[in-house]
């Protein structure tokens, strides 16, 4: 592998883990919103806000998935 490559790999690597952690931003201010919405009664949007903070961990979860996956296939025994 030359040098490009690797250069090519190692940015692919890092645009994902940056995708996860955009997610899990997002995930975060959604569960904040959610709290501050049961914490006034209002339930239906809590709900919602809770239902895309778990929507933005999955997809979070999604790329660093991706990004283990393919750490695996370069792992060697």
């Amino acid at each position: 592998m030359d040098d490009e490559d690797r250069e090519v790999r190692l940015e692919a690597a890092a645009l994902l883990f940056e995708a996860a952690a955009d997610e899990l931003d997002l995930a975060g201010a959604h569960a904040r919103r959610a709290a501050e919405h049961f914490r006034t009664g209002d339930v239906p949007r809590a709900t919602a806000h809770a239902w895309a903070a778990f929507g933005h961990v999955r997809t979070g979860e999604e790329r660093l998935a991706t990004q283990a996956q393919e750490h695996r296939q370069r792992s060697l025994l």
